[in-house]
């Protein structure tokens, strides 16, 4: 069985995000936030496998605590990147050419409980 050997080159990056609370009163607290994340991937190595690009994120969320040590937590994300281009000439393998542009929602819930 041979060694395959994929280039990646990824560097550091740096991601920024700020999010705030509002206490709606004492058993309602509303939630969100922002963030901005940089893709490891360069154009030149960007592949098939992991065609990332620089990313945003909004999110919202509640948190209900209908008695004194029981929270029930709320939450949406809504996740998109910037529309990025691979175009792997590798003669080994073939060409590839393609556009993506990625984005993804997510929900959550949680239960906390207090001793």
């Amino acid at each position: 069985m041979g060694t395959i050997s994929e280039e990646q080159d990824w560097h550091d990056t740096w991601a920024h995000a700020i999010g705030a609370a509002y206490q709606l009163n004492n058993q309602w607290v509303l939630r969100s936030g922002f963030s901005v994340d940089q893709s490891p991937a360069n154009n030149t190595h960007r592949g098939p496998r992991i065609p990332t690009g620089d990313r945003k994120v909004i999110s919202f969320g509640a948190g209900w605590t209908p008695v004194e040590n029981l929270t029930i937590d709320f939450a949406y994300s809504y996740l998109w990147e910037e529309s990025v281009k691979v175009n792997d000439t590798s003669s080994s393998r073939g060409a590839y050419s393609a556009r993506y542009k990625n984005s993804a929602s997510g929900l959550g819930t949680s239960v906390s409980y207090r001793f």
